[in-house]
């Protein structure tokens, strides 16, 4: 019911604008979550300037989701530009990523452009994609290995 709200929205958006729109419309698709419960906490980020560290990067949308299947979409529109986004699933429902002591996320994460996240975080450049017309982006959830 969801999608199909976001669908009839954005056709709105497009008939109501007309074909000259300089927005673009970002299609994310979260993929692949082991558990099907919780939380998904999205951010897309401002990435033109891929020199800035995560938490200095201006923020253009953050939202949350629940998750009830293994993949979720969602739609924004935004303007052209070079944009990143990452992502948490919540388990254990305190709105934070849990990380251990080494900075490793306890929680399964996951960042455009599906970077190797052996090192730890990737940097912004990592994830930093262009956006000059439609997109879908297909993004895995990386979850947390058991050793």
């Amino acid at each position: 019911m969801k999608k199909c709200i976001i669908l009839v929205t954005v056709c709105l958006f497009y008939c109501h604008t007309g074909v000259a729109n300089s927005q673009q419309s970002l299609v994310m698709s979260f993929a692949k979550f082991k558990q099907v419960t919780g939380t998904l906490h999205y951010q897309v980020l401002d990435c033109s300037d891929t020199s800035l560290e995560w938490d200095e990067l201006p923020s253009v949308v953050t939202d949350e989701l629940a998750i009830t299947d293994q993949l979720h979409e969602q739609i924004v529109e935004l303007n052209s530009g070079t944009y990143c986004v990452r992502f948490f699933q919540d388990l254990n429902s305190n709105e934070k990523l849990d990380l251990a002591a080494s900075s490793i996320p306890k929680e399964p994460v996951g960042f455009s452009n599906n970077p190797n996240l052996m090192f730890g975080q990737p940097s912004p450049s990592d994830s930093a994609f262009s956006l000059t017309t439609d997109l879908h982006l297909n993004i895995k959830v990386n979850n947390k290995k058991r050793r």
